[in-house]
């Protein structure tokens, strides 16, 4: 386990509820549309405490409730039955046999407590803004040795709102590998929201980039043809491939003192680190020390680590606090942001221990599937294995449908992420799948090829979603 991940920082115990009067409101069976319940009595049931809350109804009805009322200065407690849902063990099971992303993971039970024992302060309003919002922030910010940290959305927020931070007046690029998330899976979010145009760069080594790489795409001050490089942004992991803390340092070296005309701020350093805590974990390096490369960061909370959705940006103190004007600009100021942040602070103490396991199954299956025959594009380091299928002559619809025959969730681009919900019986059967698929092949069989739609189909050009295997 790399340095500076294992010893997480012990958080707050929620304030204790004063026992004034009891409350007892029946959990409402799960909705048409989704919403927490369950069966009563299809599950374990356990008993909770709740501050402020009052009045509980579902579909606009009440439901059965006793009440026992204390002085006017007081707010009685509530007590009700919280059932471990059957959506969510329906959704548990069925995640673990996805191998789309490490985004599908569902919350954990502990997940779930920790968002009903949540803070529901507003982030807006609320002038020190919400308690658990706050905890993970800080969190995030000493764990990566910034100054200060924001929570936002999504990952493309994140990025977008670090890179419009940086970038003051244009013209000005962005320099970036060709394959980078904040380019080609942000929906044209960089030259909208920041007027830069970009600079594409393959890395020599066909993995990632390198200092060698950023010298001979870096643009100076002084043509009036083409924008000056504003931003580096780099991306770790990408792909499933690390960018070693060595190249990540000759890097931002080179960059921070890069001349700049007088009065004009630094080339600015970004992170894409989405899935920052695969790298170190798998590296086995240092996260502050990691970190300290780069002038902003953008964390994925939803990712690798498994919280149900949102994202941390750190960077300076001053940073941040203009960042926050541009979080708000893009929509992301939030009401009860507490019980997602809750989720995440769970997720972080459930997920990173279980990291090395990831990556351990990932390294066996991949074993396992090259044995088979099959061509894996890039190397194998951290959750994620990317076949070549146009190499080895196997449709996407074919993937996908041999997949569905054995109860595996597989995207047609031929990428595989392993996330900490996966099973060792769902990674039998996809190997299973993958077997017979070779074996019909081989055996000239004819295979299904038909159009796939959808998120990472084969409506895009083959090799384009090889080079974007990074969302």
């Amino acid at each position: 386990m790399a340095p500076g991940i294992t010893d997480l920082p012990p958080s707050p115990s929620p304030p204790a509820v004063k026992s004034t009067a009891t409350k007892t409101v029946p959990l409402a069976s799960t909705s048409s549309n989704g919403h927490a319940g369950g069966e009563p009595g299809a599950e374990d049931t356990h008993n909770l405490n709740l501050d402020n809350l009052n009045n509980n109804s579902n579909n606009g009805e009440s439901t059965a409730a006793t009440t026992t009322t204390s002085q006017e200065d007081e707010t009685p407690p509530s007590t009700f039955r919280y059932t471990t849902t059957k959506n969510l063990r329906d959704a548990q099971r069925r995640v673990e046999h996805d191998f789309r992303s490490d985004t599908v993971t569902v919350p954990t039970e502990d997940m779930m407590q920790a968002i009903i024992d949540a803070s529901f302060q507003d982030d807006l309003y609320d002038e020190s803004g919400d308690e658990c919002v706050n905890r993970l922030q800080d969190r995030l910010a000493e764990m990566t040795g910034k100054e200060a940290a924001l929570w936002v959305l999504s990952g493309t927020m994140g990025n977008q709102i670090c890179l419009r931070t940086h970038l003051v007046q244009p013209p000005h690029t962005v320099l970036l590998d060709y394959r980078a998330h904040v380019h080609c899976w942000e929906t044209g979010a960089l030259p909208v929201m920041s007027q830069a145009s970009v600079t594409q760069v393959h890395p020599s080594n066909g993995v990632h980039l390198t200092v060698d790489d950023v010298k001979r795409h870096i643009i100076p001050e002084g043509s009036i043809y083409f924008p000056p490089t504003r931003v580096v942004s780099l991306e770790n992991t990408l792909s499933g491939t690390i960018l070693p803390l060595k190249d990540a340092r000759e890097i931002s070296d080179f960059v921070r003192s890069f001349p700049v005309p007088e009065g004009e701020r630094p080339i600015a350093m970004h992170l894409d680190g989405a899935r920052l805590f695969d790298a170190v974990v798998a590296e086995g390096v240092d996260l502050k020390e990691y970190c300290a490369c780069f002038d902003s960061i953008s964390i994925c909370l939803a990712k690798g680590l498994g919280a149900p959705m949102g994202s941390v940006i750190v960077g300076s103190k001053k940073f941040i606090q203009r960042a926050k004007y541009f979080r708000k600009m893009f929509g992301g100021g939030t009401r009860q942001p507490g019980m997602m942040a809750a989720a995440a602070l769970a997720a972080l103490e459930h997920t990173i221990p279980r990291l090395p396991q990831v990556h351990a199954l990932t390294r066996q299956t991949a074993a396992s599937i090259r044995a088979l025959g099959y061509t894996i594009a890039l190397p194998v380091q951290t959750n994620m294995i990317v076949l070549d299928l146009a190499k080895d002559g196997i449709p996407a619809a074919a993937f996908v449908e041999y997949g569905k025959r054995h109860g595996v969730t597989l995207f047609p681009s031929g990428r595989l992420v392993f996330h900490h919900q996966n099973s060792p019986a769902a990674v039998e059967k996809l190997v299973a799948a993958l077997r017979e698929l070779m074996e019909d092949k081989k055996a000239g069989k004819t295979l299904v090829d038909h159009e796939v739609s959808g998120v990472m189909c084969n409506d895009i050009p083959y090799l384009i979603i090889n080079a974007l295997a990074g969302e």
